[in-house]
């Protein structure tokens, strides 16, 4: 069988030699993006880098994003402010005792995954310019035991997302050889498992693409290990047993996805079935209503001052894709979808200047002396340059990685639009190239409208995802109602063949709906995929340099041109639910505006919400000093609490996303108080 000339020059290039020639085996093909060399068993996979393309409020926002942290990594201290893996990294100006030689390559690793994969999603040169600098670098400089400056496995397998996500874009057989041979050379340290395992993700991904049967034994070395070695913390026993997990956030949405891969890529039902016990396992204990997973730093339960790490908000989601491709269950692309049009957005400021390491669905009050963990309480504020770096740098793939992934392929070579927002397909069916614009303003709004653009009629299955919370989807083709009713938590199709000019309009009514959280004790309100916050007016504090208590810890991490941001709250935030309500909505107004270009700015934000609540004076208030940890909403209502239900008062919600302060978990209280007074000397404790 004839090799592919250009991938034996590529290899040949890279001066693979010894164990590394056996890249040059017989009856290996050359890898092309999204064409599968072996069987595929999962429902779903990913169109190439690039086939989606994003439009509306999504473009904006990686427009913003590419102006704010992504576009100016200086502001994120170091390593942001190095050649990053455009050369060696050097060290730091300070290190402290638990500093790593591998930690800035891990965090440069995942600036370099956001800026490839933004790169292909907007026309930005710098972005393209800090892509191709670092990209080159590896290229030239990497030998099978390193990737550039690095020879790290686990910083290696982040970066190796980068190059898979540009060999993915542009086929370049360069890429992919310098991606085989890192992986063969070392797969003696990445079959350990651990974090260099994490490898795998790569290692099946060109297995797919080229068949070599020595890529799937890498993953299936770390698979094992994963399931026998005890010191994992995955092992068969520990999955089945009804112990929660206790990990850190990042290596558990590392690891586990190794088992909807395993199936995906051998059809290994064991592998599968662990994969939905294990993932289940975590969202049962650590779900938070944002869509994040409880992570402060290690998987916890979920209580009403949970925290999670912003890594984890990108972690997570991309976690859970691999497991909705395996799967094909729609809960898992809502969650994704609920984590980042939620999560992702409430923990940065509205011009992507700004993160917090970690944030809470409840945060009251967001100052350098605040926090709701034992750790350094900075954490919480939203500033560019954190403590520890990883965050900075990870925050930037989430909106990037959600793109990719809203248009993916079906098992039976259909179209699927799997996450909902403003977009653009081009791909091709049976050769014929066809374009589809999905025109929306989701999730602020419900009517999704999908246009076909062909040369010549093309014939395919065209799929449409019906979220569980929706229960009375409707489905038009060319303004013709479909005769069967979508039914919630599946896929819809539509199989026919498409002409150019062919629209598919997809109506997801979104009521409000109310949630229970942490036992009954508090509830939340979502409409659509959006989870709503009570609004807190807030006062806005800028700084362009640290104290110099502060300064001393965060030494190295100095703020630079985008300042720190304190939110201090101007208006009261202790508020109840009418426990008799829970099953009434008809007092929850909505309230519609204009869409805009900047949805989650609290000013801008198309779509409110009035929801009658009752005032709770005796709700602990942070002090005046120093504004230390807030109390627990636990035991209310106290007994003169008690709300009459003609002495609520309503109050305005806004889209979580659109918030810096927030609290989301509305403490549930019984109707029989009778005094509504609310003395203006309490108000004023928070006006300052």
């Amino acid at each position: 069988m004839r090799f592919n000339r250009s991938f034996i020059t590529a290899a040949l290039m890279f001066g693979l030699a010894g164990a590394s020639l056996s890249l040059l085996q017989p009856a290996l093909a050359a890898p092309v993006p999204g064409q599968f060399k072996v069987k595929y068993y999962g429902q779903f996979s990913e169109f190439p880098v690039g086939s989606v393309q994003p439009r509306g409020w999504i473009q904006k926002w990686l427009e913003r994003q590419a102006q704010g942290l992504t576009g100016h990594p200086e502001n994120m201290s170091y390593p942001y402010d190095t050649c990053m893996y455009a050369g060696v990294i050097p060290p730091p100006p300070v290190k402290d005792k638990y500093w790593k030689d591998w930690w800035p390559y891990e965090q440069s690793a995942y600036y370099v995954d956001a800026t490839t994969r933004l790169s292909w999603l907007i026309n930005d040169s710098s972005i393209s310019q800090r892509r191709d600098a670092n990209l080159n670098y590896i290229l030239d400089h990497s030998t099978g035991t390193n990737y550039g400056g690095s020879h790290w496995c686990w910083p290696n397998a982040v970066v190796g997302r980068a190059l898979m996500a540009q060999f993915s874009a542009t086929g370049n057989p360069r890429v992919a050889a310098t991606m085989e041979n890192w992986l063969l050379t070392s797969a003696g340290e990445i079959e350990k498992g651990g974090r260099s395992g994490a490898n795998f993700e790569e290692a099946f991904y060109l297995y797919g693409l080229t068949g070599d049967s020595r890529l799937l034994e890498l993953c299936r070395k770390v698979y094992d290990d994963y399931l026998n070695d005890t010191n994992s913390f995955c092992t068969t026993a520990r999955i089945q047993s009804e112990t929660p997990f206790h990990e850190h956030g990042v290596t558990a949405a590392e690891e586990l996805k190794c088992l909807p891969l395993m199936y995906s890529y051998t059809g290994n039902t064991e592998a599968l079935r662990l994969a939905g016990r294990a993932y289940d396992k975590v969202l049962d204990n650590s779900l938070m209503p944002d869509g994040g997973i409880v992570s402060s730093e290690h998987l916890g339960p979920a209580a009403f001052y949970s925290v999670h790490e912003s890594c984890d908000i990108t972690d997570w989601s991309w976690s859970l894709g691999f497991m909705f491709m395996a799967t094909g269950e729609a809960r898992f692309a809502d969650l994704i979808e609920r984590t980042t049009f939620n999560a992702l957005p409430g923990a940065v400021t509205k011009d992507f200047k700004q993160l917090q390491y970690f944030s809470a669905v409840n945060q009251m009050v967001i100052a350098a002396t605040n926090s709701h963990t034992p750790h350094w309480p900075t954490r919480m504020t939203y500033r560019a340059a954190h403590d520890t770096e990883c965050c900075a740098g990870n925050i930037n793939r989430a909106m990037p990685n959600y793109v990719i992934r809203m248009w993916m392929r079906s098992h039976d070579g259909g179209i699927t639009a799997v996450y909902y927002g403003p977009s653009e397909l081009t791909t091709t069916v049976s050769g014929q190239k066809i374009t589809i614009a999905e025109e929306t303003d989701y999730p602020f709004r419900d009517s999704i409208s999908f246009r076909i653009k062909t040369a010549a009629p093309v014939k395919f299955n065209f799929q449409v995802r019906i979220p569980e919370w929706c229960t009375n989807a409707t489905i038009q083709v060319n303004g013709n109602d479909q005769r069967k009713t979508p039914e919630a938590g599946t896929f819809a199709s539509v199989q026919k063949a498409f002409r150019d000019g062919d629209v598919v309009n997809l109506k997801l009514p979104m009521p409000v709906r109310i949630e229970d959280w942490f036992h009954g004790q508090s509830v939340c309100f979502v409409r659509g995929p959006l989870v709503y916050s009570l609004q807190i007016d807030e006062k806005r504090v800028e700084h362009s340099r640290d104290p110099d208590n502060i300064r001393a810890f965060m030494a190295g991490h100095d703020i630079q041109s985008f300042p720190e941001v304190e939110f201090l709250p101007q208006s009261d935030w202790r508020y109840g639910f009418n426990a008799a309500q829970k099953n009434d909505l008809s007092k929850i107004q909505v309230v519609e505006s204009g869409m805009t270009d900047n949805p989650f700015r609290e000013n801008q934000t198309p779509v409110q919400l009035e929801i009658p609540l009752c005032h709770l004076t005796a709700w602990g208030l942070p002090p005046d000093e120093d504004r230390s940890f807030l109390s627990e909403p636990s035991g209310l209502p106290v007994a003169n609490e008690e709300q009459a239900e003609e002495l609520q008062t309503n109050r305005l919600f806004v889209p979580y996303g659109a918030t810096h302060l927030r609290l989301t978990t509305i403490p549930v209280v019984p109707a029989r108080r009778t005094d509504n007074s609310q003395s203006q000397a309490e108000l004023s404790r928070f006006q300052q």
